[in-house]
């Protein structure tokens, strides 16, 4: 959550989505005043909506789709979207953890993805069948550079690897943008200041 300010901070962003479970309540409630601030709406997420930005970006809301008290509740609850850019198909699954992670795949059991934004900074509590079935030719982990935590974990980014993916870490290779290789395949740019392509 602290990194909202970041997120609107020079971008003209029409609509936040939010988890429906506010926990822990400080932080749900410091999010609101951000946003209220910046003039934008929160709209509360649900598992089966379907959203359309623009012509080429397609999002499908899979998870929370109910609440999981194991581990993380606040990590549980992070919202999960299926996102299509250009045909690209993006998997964007916030803190989820291995319960919920598991819960999504019982859900979602035929999910496909190009793209996988590794659940909670590539630690090491993870499902390794969301890892390595969704098909993911490319793996980002969004991960500040000497976090207290030690993420990603070395297990996390090996499964991953074995698996197929390629794995790019934003503390080693900063910015990273994915872009469509002429060939129809995808490659990423890395960066302290990646411009979209």
């Amino acid at each position: 959550m602290e990194g909202v300010p970041g997120v609107l901070d020079g971008r003209r962003v029409d609509r936040v989505l939010v988890s429906p479970l506010a926990d822990p309540d400080e932080q749900a409630d410091q999010v609101r005043d951000w946003l209220r601030e910046a003039h934008v709406p929160a709209s509360v997420a649900h598992a089966g909506q379907e959203i359309t930005v623009g012509t080429s970006i397609e999002l499908r809301v899979l998870w929370p789709r109910r609440l999981i008290n194991e581990e993380s509740m606040a990590n549980n609850a992070s919202i999960v979207l299926d996102v299509t850019v250009a045909g690209v198909r993006i998997l964007l699954t916030g803190d989820i953890e291995p319960e919920a992670q598991r819960a999504l795949m019982r859900a979602e059991p035929d999910l496909r993805a190009d793209v996988l934004k590794v659940p909670h900074h590539g630690s090491v509590h993870q499902e390794p069948d969301l890892l390595t079935t969704v098909g993911v030719a490319l793996a980002l982990v969004t991960v500040g550079a000497g976090n207290d935590y030690g993420h990603p974990a070395p297990a996390t980014v090996q499964a991953l690897e074995r698996a197929g993916a390629t794995v790019r870490r934003t503390d080693v290779n900063g910015s990273v943008a994915v872009v469509r290789t002429s060939d129809g395949g995808l490659a990423t740019a890395t960066g302290p200041h990646v411009a979209p392509p």
